[in-house]
């Protein structure tokens, strides 16, 4: 038997009841009715959830782990009425208590064990996820919104507008967010390093007296800026860009920096595949802002039409290009350096200038949009730019 304090909630669809459970209980009463062809009728299809995806699976199973872990948003069951009893608390009116236990099954019927007294409308992939949270780890409470007797078509109901009518939040807008963090995670300084870039109004190195190569061209929530017409790349892209040469495991990274162990390496770690690692350990951001900023003005000193151009079907500036180009900084880095330090502008486009692609290379017919497109410039800046590429292929 289960016991849970509860609110009672009345909405059109009728009425429902809010409480929380410890997660390890309520991984013992409940199932998940996984919407699938019927066994032995293929014609017939039955089920209401999804099928468990194992990488969104496996990213929850790591995070439930962490320190900061919540899932502060409900997960929906649907609980048989012949499963559930409800009592009031004395002195407490609006507080009920409701008990969820098994059924024995009456005359004709079928018992209900108490391992499926409960289905899963909603959260299957966070419940999922809380079957590996550490048992050395405190409880994890999770908040249930329960409603008694539902049948399937209100259960299908319920699923359908849970998760058609909520809109996904936009990358670039979670990661502007960032702005409040206040521990040093591999997203906040991807973030700070992309706002920096996006507001370098003059570059560091006052010989080239102009601005920055990223100057207004970073659409800071995903969507253009009023009044500016020359913002090509999207925030969320660019971060994405730089936290592939950041530490890995990020979200580890994140509970280490809230405990104040951000400067201390994993085991496997290595600069070289990882090539701002030591930046990041070392709290030196500028140097990863540097390395941008030198390596993008290398870009535009050497393709300048096609970096600044803001025709349709140019793609240098663009997502497709700006991929490419942040998979290259790595084995640009690798070609130059012997230990972590900042590139200079020159030294990136002594690279830059083995290449023989010209501007007008840069166009979406030769490199289609997506990721197809992204990989065969990239094998291109590789074939033409690297030298020692066989050592390349070692980290």
């Amino acid at each position: 038997m289960k016991i849970l304090k509860v609110l009672r909630v009345q909405q059109p669809i009728g009425e429902f009841y809010i409480g929380a459970i410890d997660s390890r209980d309520l991984l013992e009463i409940a199932t998940v009715d996984v919407r699938e062809f019927s066994e032995g009728n293929p014609g017939s299809i039955a089920g209401i959830q999804r099928e468990l995806s194992p990488s969104r699976l496996k990213s929850l199973r790591e995070y439930v782990n962490l320190d900061y872990a919540t899932f502060p948003t409900s997960i929906i069951l649907a609980v048989d009425e012949r499963c559930v009893s409800l009592r009031e608390i004395a002195n407490c009116p609006s507080l009920l208590e409701l008990l969820i236990d098994k059924y024995e099954g009456g005359e004709g019927e079928k018992s209900i064990p108490l391992e499926e007294s409960a289905f899963v409308i909603d959260g299957q992939h966070r419940l999922a996820g809380l079957e590996k949270r550490s048992d050395d780890k405190e409880p994890f409470e999770v908040n249930v919104s329960i409603f008694v007797g539902a049948d399937v078509a209100d259960q299908a109901e319920i699923f359908s507008r849970v998760n058609l009518a909520q809109t996904k939040v936009n990358k670039s807008l979670m990661y502007d967010l960032l702005d409040y963090a206040k521990e040093d995670s591999p997203f906040k300084v991807a973030h700070d390093v992309v706002v920096a870039l996006n507001n370098d109004e003059q570059v560091l190195e006052k010989k080239l007296n102009k601005s920055g190569p990223f100057f207004r061209k970073i659409k800071r929530l995903g969507k253009r800026t009023p009044g500016i017409d020359n913002e090509t790349l999207a925030q969320a892209t660019v971060v994405n860009g730089i936290l592939r040469h950041l530490p890995s495991g990020q979200e580890k990274e994140r509970s280490k920096s809230i405990l104040g162990f951000s400067h201390k390496r994993e085991p496997s770690e290595n600069w070289k595949n990882r090539i701002f690692v030591t930046f990041y350990r070392n709290k030196k951001p500028v140097y990863i802002f540097l390395n941008i900023s030198n390596y993008f003005d290398a870009v535009r000193l050497r393709w300048g039409q096609a970096w600044e151009s803001n025709e349709q079907g140019m793609i240098l500036n663009k997502t497709t290009g700006f991929n490419a180009l942040i998979r290259f900084l790595k084995d640009a880095f690798l070609e130059i350096v012997e230990e972590p330090r900042v590139v200079s502008v020159e030294e990136y486009l002594g690279i830059f200038n083995r290449i023989d692609l010209v501007d007008s290379d840069f166009n979406s017919e030769v490199y289609l949009p997506g990721s197809s497109g992204a990989g065969l410039l990239y094998k291109h800046l590789l074939e033409k730019g690297i030298k020692n590429r066989d050592q390349r292929k070692l980290f």
